[in-house]
């Protein structure tokens, strides 16, 4: 009995022995089929959530794609077709082949057509993903009544038209200074000339650098106005040349510019004007014991309102459904060290009873135009004062948003003799010059 029961605990032990094993082994299959399962899944996840682009956006990334020191300016956009009155021989590529040499005032026609873009030119139609006009025996294209140097390109974009100026570097901060900065008389502004080519170059360096699939910049206020070579001075381009291929730096990096036309005294921290963290060469700083701005026009200004245009501004902000509302106050709740309004509270009384407005930094002056010309308020370093009749007038001082370079303020420097380097290391302390290659 002892015998056959230790025979039978002897068969059981090996039984479960081996069931477990066994067990061990699908278990050890199932972990590992699930554990590759896991690893596989979140692998395809990842990948679907980088940036993947198709076959189209592909082939223009690898056909629009900047030459180095270059960049690509937006010189029209979405119009629904595009006219083109050549006022000077061009070659025209449909993509990069060559397919007709057009002589001085043609008309090009440019429209989308099944996907396409078409392009008629009297009695002759072109089609394809885009075009380029290059200028014959290096003269610069005319369009608009405007010359621009480089090449243009016509592209579809869904069912519009765009005209892209590609343009070297250089060439295109000469179509920029002229249209951003008092040139003044003799030598008076060119330190302070050369100051704002570094900004804008730096500028435009770092628009270059956002990888956009068709153009690098805008050519309005957006970015910087550009007007081509039709803008040339003779100082400007002196000032360019001069200081060609240099950029503002941070730490071996290019810098993040700003500039507005006048600080008003004093300029203002980036984190307090636009949307961002903190950078060490972006802060409020005072322009000078006598402020060097003071010379701008806009150094100190006016504007008053009846109760019917502040409330109007307020609807035409859509801070408001209707205009049906009587102004009870308006008052300044906070102000940022620099003396810029933080907060502005407006109370009105309407069908509904009480209503308060609060607008924050910035977004006052786009939401308070001026009463004239609804025009962006010119700052935000301001007083308010209520008249007779509930009338506001605001005082203040400076042109817009106080944050980097200020071009009055530099101009003022530039006349009491001050270098440009100097002057760009008063308003992005702890930079220094450098190279766009080096």
């Amino acid at each position: 009995m002892r015998i056959h029961s230790h025979f039978l605990f002897k068969k059981i032990n090996k039984f479960r022995l081996t069931d477990f094993l066994s067990f061990f082994s699908t278990g050890l299959r199932t972990v590992t089929i699930l554990l590759i399962t896991f690893l596989l899944s979140n692998f395809l996840v990842y990948c679907s959530g980088s940036k993947r682009f198709t076959s189209e956006e592909n082939f223009y990334r690898e056909e629009f794609k900047p030459e180095s020191n270059s960049v690509r300016v937006l010189l029209d956009e979405k119009p629904a077709a595009l006219y083109i009155t050549l006022q000077n021989k061009v070659y025209l590529l449909n993509e990069k082949k060559k397919i007709a040499e057009i002589n001085k005032g043609n008309t090009l026609e440019c429209y989308n057509q099944s996907d396409l873009l078409s392009i008629k030119i009297g009695r002759k139609n072109f089609s394809g993903k885009y075009f380029q006009l290059i200028p014959t025996e290096g003269k610069s294209i005319k369009y608009n009544g405007r010359s621009y140097k480089g090449s243009l390109r016509i592209v579809s974009s869904g069912t519009t038209v765009e005209l892209i100026n590609f343009v070297d570097l250089e060439n295109y901060l000469k179509g920029v200074i002229a249209k951003e900065m008092p040139l003044g008389n003799g030598n008076d502004n060119y330190e302070a000339l050369k100051a704002f080519v570094i900004c804008a170059r730096t500028y435009a360096l770092m628009k270059t650098e956002e990888g956009k699939l068709l153009f690098d910049i805008f050519p309005d206020t957006r970015d910087q106005v550009y007007a081509g070579e039709s803008a040339e001075q003779i100082i400007s381009n002196r000032a360019v040349e001069e200081t060609s291929g240099t950029i503002l730096l941070y730490k071996d990096s290019p810098a993040k510019v700003y500039y507005h036309s006048t600080c008003g005294g004093v300029n203002e921290n980036v984190e307090n004007v636009f949307p961002q963290e903190p950078v060490p060469y972006l802060i409020s700083i005072i322009d000078g014991d006598e402020p060097f701005c003071k010379i701008s026009p806009r150094f100190e200004w006016e504007e008053s309102y009846t109760e019917h245009q502040f409330i109007e501004k307020l609807f035409n902000a859509n801070l408001i459904n209707n205009t049906d509302y009587k102004l009870d106050d308006v008052s300044i709740s906070r102000r940022f060290p620099s003396g810029r309004v933080d907060d502005i509270k407006i109370l009105l009384t309407g069908n509904e009873g009480l209503k308060e407005i609060h607008l924050y930094g910035n977004e006052i002056r786009t939401k308070i135009k001026t009463p004239e010309k609804d025009l962006s308020l010119w700052s935000t370093l301001f007083d308010v004062e209520e008249g007779s009749g509930k009338n506001i007038t605001i005082r203040g001082r400076g042109f817009g948003h106080g944050v980097g370079l200020c071009q009055w303020g530099a101009i003022g420097q530039s006349k009491q003799g001050i270098t440009y380097d100097q002057i760009l290391e008063h308003y992005f302390p702890g930079t220094v010059l450098g190279r766009i290659n080096d």
